[in-house]
């Protein structure tokens, strides 16, 4: 380059894919990211999921968000193998709710509060979220008051004394 830059830079190497991983094409390919996201076993990600979660689950409303929320199928890979039942999430927001940065933003939070806290939630639950007022998540501490107060109207909050 003309400019006497060069590519990648200093910063970025560090947040590359190692070299072993040929196939890593992005910063999101690496496993520094992967290790902190949801993994798909635990994202309800299949519209027959949502449909059954939204159709036999049980609706509960709390401060600006309606939870439906089932308990988690059994794993049905055989006799064998140890089932091990993870909580699931999957969130469902509405054009109503504001632009397209408003839904993100609520999406955004509400995955990073159910990543964070999922450990104080009883194992197996399959939880659909769909935040309806966006005033009331407009920060990760007004998101984790309303998502701890509807899986505990919900009854799958375990008890916990790291509730602060």
């Amino acid at each position: 380059m003309g400019l006497g830059l060069e590519w990648p830079p200093r910063v970025a190497e560090k947040c590359l894919a190692p070299e072993e991983e040929k196939d890593a094409k992005s910063l999101f390919a690496s496993r520094i990211v992967k290790k902190f996201g949801l993994a798909k076993n635990e994202r309800v990600y299949l519209d027959n999921d949502f449909k059954a979660i939204l159709q036999q689950g049980t609706r509960v409303y709390a401060e600006g968000i309606v939870l439906w929320y089932r308990s988690n199928p059994s794993c049905g890979a055989g006799d064998n193998v140890p089932c091990v039942r993870k909580n699931r999430i999957g969130i469902i927001v509405s054009k109503k709710l504001g632009n397209a940065v408003c839904r993100n933003r609520c999406k955004r939070l509400l995955k990073e509060v159910f990543r964070l806290n999922r450990h104080l939630l009883t194992d197996g639950a399959d939880c659909v979220f769909s935040p309806r007022d966006a005033e009331k998540l407009k920060d990760f501490d007004s998101t984790r008051a309303a998502f701890l107060a509807a899986v505990k109207k919900a009854g799958i909050l375990k008890n916990c004394k790291d509730l602060t």
